[in-house]
């Protein structure tokens, strides 16, 4: 192979490396399993027909904005309690 296509290989391989590390695209809900597990029943259970972003990794837990049809955004900050529970916090656009 030239020294072009091999570039081109590591770069792809560098980004997607990247992507599994840091959560992107679909490396997404596998990286942060049980906070969507979390965050998925309690958008469904208090904003029905809601959807949310991937969810992203903040200095104090994790963050995701929820969508809802014809309504203002809600971001909702998730952390962890020593016991383990998920505690969320709304900030309304």
């Amino acid at each position: 192979m030239k020294k072009n296509k091999w570039f081109m290989v590591a770069a792809v391989a560098a980004a997607g490396v990247y992507g599994i590390v840091r959560g992107k695209g679909i490396f997404n809900k596998p990286r942060f399993r049980s906070q969507h597990d979390a965050v998925s029943r309690d958008v469904n259970q208090r904003y029905p027909g809601a959807t949310y972003t991937p969810i992203e990794a903040t200095e104090n837990g994790w963050a995701t904005v929820v969508i809802r049809a014809g309504q203002p955004k809600i971001l909702l900050y998730v952390t962890q309690s020593d016991d383990g529970f998920y505690i969320f916090h709304e900030v309304s656009e």
